[in-house]
C-alpha cells in the first residue's frame, strides 16, 4: 500500500509538471508576440531614434510579474487595450496579435501585484486605480483577503490630542511641541500607513518633544506616581514600577508586559545611579518610554492567532486600537479595552458590535469621518488656492474660503448623520447651508439671536453709533448685556464690540425696511481641531457672493439645509468650495475638474503630463477657455484630455469663485457648458451631458460611481490601496452598502470588519 501510494503521488506530481509544462507554451508564445508586435508597432516611436514622451518601450524590462518597469508596463496595456497605441495613422494590428498581447500583458501584471516592487507603488495614491475594476467588482476572485503588516504614522491630530492631554493649558509647553511627521498636501489621503524611517530632523523633533513632556511630567502636573518617586530618598521597586505604569498609560495608552515593566526598572534605577540625582535619572526613562515606538507610530503587525490559509489575526489589543483610531482621535474607551480583554473581539461579528456601539455613541467624537469626505472631496482645500480679493470685490477673500469649508462641511454632516443614500445625496442634493452656525444648533435659539440683534438695532438706531470706540464704555457695554441673555452669555473674547456694533448697524437697519432676516455672525469656525474667530457681521456677509446672492436681499433662513437656486446648486460638485479648491489662482481649471470625476468617482486612470509636454494654455482675451483649449484636441493629446476635458468643461458656467455664470467675463461670450462622458466602464453613464447639473445626476445613479467610492473608503481606511486578494472586501462592502439603503455606518461596518482589516500576512514575492 505504501509503494502503491508513492506511485500515485509519483505519477501525480509528473503530470501536475506535464500540466505547467503545456501551460506555460502559449504563455511564452504569447511573450514572443509580445516583442513582435513592440518591434512592428511601438519602437518607431519609442526607440531609440524617437522617444515620444521619453518613453523608450525597446527598454522595458520584460520581468514584468517582478514588478519591474510596472508603472510603464499598466500605461502601455491601458493604451492597447484603449486603441490609443498604435495611434490612428500608423499601421494598426488585427485584433487576435492585439487580444494576445493583451493577454500576456494583463496576466503579468496580476503577477506582479504581489512583489515588493507593486506593494511601494500601492501606497502612492496616484496608483490607486491600477487594478482592474471589473476584476475586483466581478465576483471571479476568490481566496482570503488580508493586509501586510505595517505601521500608521501618528498623524498630527492624534498628536496634538496626546500632548494636549498632557500639557493641558500651559501654552509655553505646547508651543515647543511640534509635529514630528509632516503630512504631504496632496491630492489624496494623508494617513496612508507606511513604513517610515525617521530622518535626523525627524529624530531631533521627538528628542525635544520628549525633553518638554518629560520636564512638564515633573515640573508642573505631577502625577502621584512619579510624586512617590521624586520624593523617596530611595525609591523602592513598587515606586518604580508604578512610574512606569503611568508613562505607559499616558503615552503607549496601555500597561507594560512584565518584561517591559523589568527592563524599565531596571534602566530607572541605573540611570538615578549614574546621575546621582533621582529627577535627572527618573527623566530619563520617561523620555525613553516617550520615544518607544508605539508612541510615535500605530503598529498593526498581526500578534494574533495563524489561521489555516498563513494569515495572523491582530491581537485583542491591535484591534482595539485599530478600531478606535480607525473613527477618533483617541485610544480605546474603557468599553474598547473590556471587550478586547473578554473575548469580544475575537469573532467578526463581536468587530461589529463594537464598531456600532463606537458609531452610535453620541458622545465620542468620530472625526476620521468627516476628514475622509474632506479628502475624498478635496474642498477643504479652497483656502489654498489664492486668490485676488479685488476681483471678488472683498478686502478680506482670506476668510471667505474658510467660511465655504465650513458649510460644506455642514452639508456632509447632515447628509451622513441621515445616513441615507450618501452618496447620491452627496452628488444631487438640492439643499445647503449659507450663513448657518450648524446643524446642532436648534430653530428656537437662532430665533432667540435674531431678536437680540433686533434689540440691538432698537437700541441704537437713534443713538450716535458711528462715534463708538472699539473698546466699549464700561456702562454702554453693561447697557449691552441688559438687553437680551444672548449678550451676557457670550465668551469673553466674543461680546459685543464697538467694532461689530458699528458692522450691524451698517446692515441690520436695511433688513428691517426690507422684511427680510438678517444674517447671524458665524463666531467661531472650526477647521479640523483649529479655531478661526470671525467677530465680524460684516466679514461674515462677503462669502455670498459665491452663492450668486446679495445681502441686502437674503433672507436668511433659520432652518437649514435650503435651496439655493435647483437650476444653478446641485450636490458638492457645485458648492463654491468644491469649485474654488479646483481651480486655477485667476480662472477654472477643467481639466483638474475633469480628472478628479475621472478618478474618483469612475475608478479610471490618467497619467501625467509627459514631461517632454509644455502644458500650458494660450492666453488669448478673444476666446473662452473652451476655445484655448482647442490645442488639446491634438491626437498626441488627446488620447488623455478626451479622458477630462468633456467632463470639466461641464462646470464651465461657474467661475473661479463658484459663482454662476452665463457669460465669460473676460471674453463676453456665452458659456458653452457641453460635455459628454465616454468610455466610463459604465454603459448607462456614456453620452452628452448639457451642463455640470445633468453630469453629477447622471453620476449619482451610476453602480460604476458607488463601486469607485467603496474602493476611496478602502483606500483610507485600510491605509493602502486595494490588491486583487481585495476583492472579496470590496464586494461585501459594497453589498452591505446597497442593501441598507446607502448607510456609510453599513459601509464602515463591513470595511471596518473584514478580513482586509483584522488579518495580517506577508505578501508573497
Amino acid at each position: 500500500m505504501r509503494l502503491l501510494g508513492l506511485l500515485v503521488a509519483t505519477l501525480t506530481l509528473f503530470s501536475d509538471t506535464r500540466a505547467e509544462e503545456k501551460a506555460s507554451l502559449p504563455r511564452a508564445k504569447e511573450e514572443l508576440s509580445t516583442q513582435h508586435f513592440f518591434k512592428s508597432h511601438c519602437v518607431k516611436c519609442h526607440g531609440a531614434k524617437n522617444a515620444k514622451g521619453g518613453v523608450r518601450l525597446d527598454q522595458l524590462d520584460k520581468r514584468v510579474s517582478l514588478g519591474f518597469d510596472f508603472e510603464t508596463w499598466t500605461s502601455v496595456h491601458e493604451q492597447i487595450r484603449e486603441g490609443q497605441m498604435p495611434p490612428e495613422d500608423e499601421t494598426q494590428p488585427d485584433n487576435r496579435d492585439r487580444m494576445q498581447v493583451l493577454s500576456w500583458i494583463g496576466a503579468e501584471l496580476d503577477k506582479a501585484q504581489t512583489s515588493d516592487r507593486v506593494r511601494y507603488l500601492s501606497g502612492q495614491f496616484a496608483f490607486g486605480n491600477q487594478v482592474s475594476h471589473e476584476k475586483l467588482f466581478g465576483g471571479e476572485v476568490g481566496g482570503r483577503s488580508f493586509s501586510p503588516p505595517r505601521l500608521w504614522r501618528v498623524n498630527p491630530n492624534i498628536y496634538d490630542r496626546t500632548k494636549r492631554r498632557i500639557l493641558k493649558h500651559h501654552w509655553e509647553a505646547l508651543g515647543r511641541v511640534r509635529q514630528p511627521f509632516g503630512m504631504d498636501a496632496r491630492p489624496g489621503f494623508n494617513d496612508y500607513a507606511v513604513n517610515l524611517h525617521a530622518d535626523s530632523a525627524t529624530l531631533e523633533t521627538l528628542l525635544r518633544n520628549a525633553r518638554t513632556i518629560v520636564d512638564h511630567q515633573l515640573s508642573r502636573d505631577v502625577s502621584e506616581a512619579f510624586r512617590m518617586v521624586l520624593e523617596a530618598e530611595s525609591p523602592s521597586r513598587d515606586q518604580i514600577d508604578a512610574a512606569v505604569r503611568h508613562q505607559f498609560k499616558s503615552l503607549v495608552y496601555r500597561l507594560p508586559e512584565q518584561v517591559e515593566l523589568k527592563r524599565y526598572r531596571e534602566y530607572m534605577l541605573r540611570a538615578i545611579n549614574e546621575a546621582g540625582n533621582t529627577r535627572e535619572g527618573m527623566a530619563v526613562c520617561l523620555k525613553a518610554i516617550a520615544l518607544m515606538p508605539e508612541a510615535v507610530y500605530r503598529m498593526e503587525l498581526g500578534l494574533g492567532d495563524k489561521d489555516e490559509h498563513g494569515r495572523r489575526r491582530l491581537s485583542g489589543s491591535e484591534l482595539a486600537f485599530a478600531i478606535s483610531f480607525a473613527l477618533t482621535d483617541d485610544p480605546p474607551t474603557a468599553e474598547t479595552w473590556s471587550a478586547s480583554r473578554e473575548g469580544g473581539l475575537q469573532s467578526r461579528r463581536g468587530v461589529q458590535s463594537e464598531i456600532e456601539r463606537i458609531l452610535n455613541d453620541e458622545a465620542i467624537a468620530k472625526p476620521k469621518i468627516l476628514r475622509f469626505f474632506r479628502e475624498f472631496f478635496g474642498y477643504h482645500r479652497a483656502p489654498d488656492i489664492f486668490k485676488d480679493a479685488k476681483r471678488f470685490r472683498n478686502y478680506d477673500w482670506g476668510k471667505v474660503p474658510y467660511q465655504l469649508v465650513h458649510e460644506a462641511d455642514l452639508l456632509v454632516l447632515h447628509i451622513v448623520n441621515r445616513d441615507k443614500d450618501v452618496l447620491h445625496e452627496l452628488l444631487t442634493t438640492r439643499k445647503f447651508f449659507v450663513g448657518h452656525f450648524g446643524p446642532e444648533v436648534e430653530a428656537e435659539k437662532l430665533e432667540e439671536r435674531l431678536a437680540a440683534l433686533r434689540l440691538l438695532h432698537d437700541y441704537w438706531i437713534d443713538k450716535p453709533w458711528k462715534e463708538l470706540k472699539y473698546e466699549l464704555e464700561p456702562e454702554v457695554r453693561t447697557d449691552m448685556e441688559a438687553l437680551h441673555p444672548y449678550f451676557r452669555t457670550q465668551p469673553a473674547k466674543h461680546r459685543m464690540s464697538g467694532g461689530l456694533i458699528k458692522d450691524y448697524m451698517e446692515y441690520l437697519p436695511g433688513c428691517y425696511r426690507s422684511g427680510i432676516r438678517p444674517m447671524l455672525a458665524q463666531f467661531t469656525l472650526m477647521e479640523g481641531e483649529r479655531e478661526r474667530n470671525l467677530t465680524s457681521a460684516h466679514d461674515q456677509r462677503f462669502f455670498l457672493g459665491a452663492y450668486n446672492l446679495e445681502i441686502d436681499q437674503f433672507d436668511c433662513p433659520t432652518e437649514q439645509p435650503f435651496e439655493v437656486n435647483p437650476k444653478e446648486r446641485v450636490g458638492l460638485l457645485t458648492h463654491p468650495a468644491w469649485l474654488i479648491a479646483h481651480s486655477k489662482n485667476t480662472e477654472t481649471n477643467p481639466i483638474t475638474r475633469g480628472k478628479w470625476i475621472r478618478e474618483r468617482l469612475l475608478a479610471g486612470h490618467v497619467p501625467d503630463v509627459p514631461i517632454t509636454v509644455n502644458a500650458v494654455v494660450p492666453e488669448d482675451p478673444h476666446k473662452t477657455l473652451r476655445e484655448r483649449f482647442e490645442p488639446t484636441r491634438q491626437a498626441e493629446c488627446w488620447r488623455c484630455h478626451k479622458k477630462m476635458n468633456p467632463l470639466g468643461m461641464t462646470f464651465e458656467s461657474y467661475d473661479d469663485f463658484g459663482r454662476f455664470r452665463t457669460t465669460d467675463e473676460i471674453s463676453g461670450k456665452r458659456i458653452d457648458a457641453r460635455g459628454h462622458l465616454d468610455s466610463s466602464g459604465d454603459a448607462q453613464l456614456d453620452g452628452e451631458v448639457g451642463n455640470a447639473i445633468e453630469l453629477v445626476e447622471r453620476l449619482g445613479k451610476s453602480r460604476r460611481v458607488r463601486q469607485s467610492f467603496v474602493r476611496h473608503a478602502f483606500r483610507y481606511w485600510m491605509g493602502r490601496n486595494e490588491m486583487l486578494s481585495d476583492a472579496p472586501t470590496l464586494m461585501a462592502a459594497d453589498e452591505a452598502y446597497l442593501n441598507s439603503g446607502g448607510s456609510f455606518d453599513a459601509l464602515l461596518i463591513s470595511l471596518l470588519s473584514s478580513d482586509s482589516f483584522v488579518f495580517r500576512k506577508e505578501v508573497e514575492k
